[in-house]
């Protein structure tokens, strides 16, 4: 039985390296390498450890394989809450692959849970938006349409917009789609709001 566990384990960690594409000659993806070495080798505990600073890094790859670990709990505790936040965070990264464990956990969390786990990972995805993580403020743009009770176009269209000024190119079909939901009368406060972040967050490296 022990047997079968383990080898079910690792059937869904090499699905998920054939299957997200992990390129081996990609510096950030390194590290996802040497997660699967320490997998393969049973060093278990490194192979956790360092896919939570990758996933705490904001690496939505290792965030999908975390939430996968912790939903199987095959060799850390069974965790559906920290499941279910980094595969949205993960989601929220471009990650659409992640959208299977979502519906799998979807029936085992209960919608006020979830909605709890949805506000800690707009604070962790606020956090690093404004440390200037790139890939962030396109999330936290994301978790206003997608994860918020309900869709906050406003702060959407904020993030949309800081991340264009950032040089975001993807970003700016999405920003003016937002302007189609947003009052006249508040978008100069908004786009004022979006100033302001978008200098904090340039004027950290000063």
């Amino acid at each position: 039985m022990k047997i079968k566990k383990i080898y079910y384990f690792f059937v869904i960690i090499l699905n998920f390296f054939i299957f997200t594409n992990v390129s081996l000659g990609n510096n950030h993806d390194s590290y996802l390498k040497q997660v699967y070495e320490n997998l393969k080798n049973k060093k278990f505990s490194e192979a956790i450890n360092e896919l939570q600073k990758l996933s705490e890094k904001n690496n939505p790859k290792a965030q999908l394989l975390y939430a996968k670990i912790l939903y199987s709990g095959e060799i850390t505790t069974q965790n559906f809450e920290m499941s279910y936040f980094w595969a949205n965070t993960s989601k929220l990264g471009g990650v659409k692959k992640s959208s299977n464990i979502l519906n799998i956990l979807d029936n085992l969390i209960d919608n006020e849970n979830k909605i709890k786990i949805n506000e800690k990972i707009k604070i962790f995805l606020n956090k690093l938006a404004l440390s200037g993580n790139k890939l962030a403020i396109v999330q936290i743009a994301k978790w206003n349409l997608e994860l918020s009770e309900e869709p906050n176009f406003e702060n959407a269209y904020k993030w949309y917009n800081i991340a264009v000024a950032l040089g975001i190119k993807s970003a700016k079909i999405k920003r003016d789609e937002m302007l189609e939901n947003i009052e006249k009368q508040r978008l100069f406060e908004i786009q004022k709001e979006s100033t302001n972040i978008f200098k904090k967050i340039n004027n950290q490296g000063d």
